[in-house]
């Protein structure tokens, strides 16, 4: 259960970062430890190992696959770890294992695996097959290595984590140290399962011996998930926070540029095809907020001052005062300018500037926000239905 757990969960956060790795090559060393991972995890299934290598006609395949794919996982968290250093603690200096070692490593044990006589599926094939010592070398080489990668990879974490200002990144990389370390303790006790395999001894079960396994890999894969993934927290924060945002403006938006076609960039999409696009969420909402000022900007041109004076009567009389009352009257002139536009009403040909605006982007969308909710009241509809009123009067007169 555990395995497959940890097989979705990697499978998952895989397909999660491939559009990433696809379009910025620097997060395509993260994005390949996750899939080496992955593949390792499904190829410890017993239900996936099994059926594959009696496929392939060759006993214990798979685990040779598994142990491969956790080799160019430990390289790929280890460079990963190393880059991200460089990056952004420039002086702060750590060894690093270069290419050859991880692929020597994999030469060995695969010369090692071909060499070995396997006349039967082994459910673990470094306890199973522990007494050859061509399987013993095999084990030794493979978890040499994962633990010197890991070593190196947990003391980096370690040192860089720790430098002051590095906030959510400095937390990862933590959280990131702490599945390296449990990763050498899951090295560790994979030798001595296998030195001790070697030696005739059998202190636990081989059924026990793959619990623990099963449960310190578990716990390292969790804390390194959830360690690479923290820093992108605060990207997914603002991002929801300006899809939020954008959502918020659309009513607003659509109504504007109804009046006002000629601002727009691009067609207006159906609130469910809004809804369903989930890309380009910041460039989308700084064009919004420019094409709602430029709409307003140019509804004015039919808000002269009687309209104006109008709509702050209207305001008072509901007991509004202050900034609130101010952005309530922009929206009822904003209303009342597009209704005539909308009769083809001559303009006054004098623009002027909003009564209500933000100094940079954030302070900007928070104003639309409050113009878009004072644009959907009650307050704003009943002025509406008054101008409507009177233009009937005027009409039947």
């Amino acid at each position: 259960m555990i395995d497959t757990l940890c097989a979705v969960l990697l499978w998952l956060v895989t397909a999660w970062r491939t559009p990433a790795a696809w379009r910025k090559p620097s997060k395509r060393v993260l994005w390949s430890a996750f899939l080496a991972l992955a593949v390792a995890m499904t190829l410890r299934l017993s239900s996936i190992a099994a059926p594959m290598d009696a496929a392939l006609g060759v006993n214990n395949l798979s685990s040779l696959g598994k142990h491969l794919s956790g080799i160019v996982a430990a390289h790929s968290v280890l460079t990963f770890v190393h880059n991200m250093a460089e990056e952004k603690a420039a002086g702060l200096k750590s060894s690093r294992l270069h290419l050859v070692v991880p692929t020597t490593a994999a030469a060995i044990i695969t010369v090692l695996f071909m060499a070995t006589p396997q006349p039967h599926e082994a459910v673990d094939l470094l306890t199973e097959y522990a007494t050859d010592w061509r399987i013993a070398a095999y084990g030794g080489v493979w978890t040499a290595y994962l633990g010197a990668a890991l070593f190196s990879a947990s003391r980096l974490c370690w040192r860089w984590g720790r430098q002051p200002g590095t906030g959510l990144l400095g937390r990862g990389l933590r959280l990131t140290g702490i599945g390296t370390t449990i990763g050498m303790v899951y090295a560790m006790h994979r030798v001595a399962a296998v030195v001790l395999r070697f030696l005739g001894q059998s202190p636990l079960s081989a059924g026990t011996t793959e619990a623990i396994s099963g449960l310190l890999l578990f716990s390292a894969l969790l804390f390194i998930v959830i360690g690479s993934t923290l820093p992108a927290a605060g990207r997914l924060r603002r991002w929801s926070r300006e899809y939020r945002d954008l959502l918020q403006l659309y009513p607003l938006w659509l109504s504007l540029t109804d009046a006002v076609p000629d601002v727009r960039l691009d067609p207006p999409r159906r609130w469910a095809s809004e809804i369903l696009r989930p890309r380009h969420v910041h460039d989308r909402l700084y064009r919004r907020t420019i094409e709602i000022r430029d709409a307003v900007l140019t509804l004015s041109e039919h808000a002269p001052s009687a309209l104006r004076d109008r709509a702050r009567a209207h305001v008072a009389a509901s007991g509004l005062i202050g900034a609130q009352a101010d952005i309530a009257g922009e929206a009822c002139w904003i209303i009342g300018a597009q209704q005539a536009r909308q009769h083809n009403e001559p303009s006054s040909g004098e623009p002027l500037p909003p009564a209500s605006g933000g100094r940079d982007l954030p302070s900007e969308i928070h104003a639309l926000k409050q113009l878009a909710r004072a644009y959907d009241s009650d307050l704003t509809r009943a002025f509406a239905a008054k101008l409507d009123h009177a233009r009937t009067l005027e009409t039947t007169q």
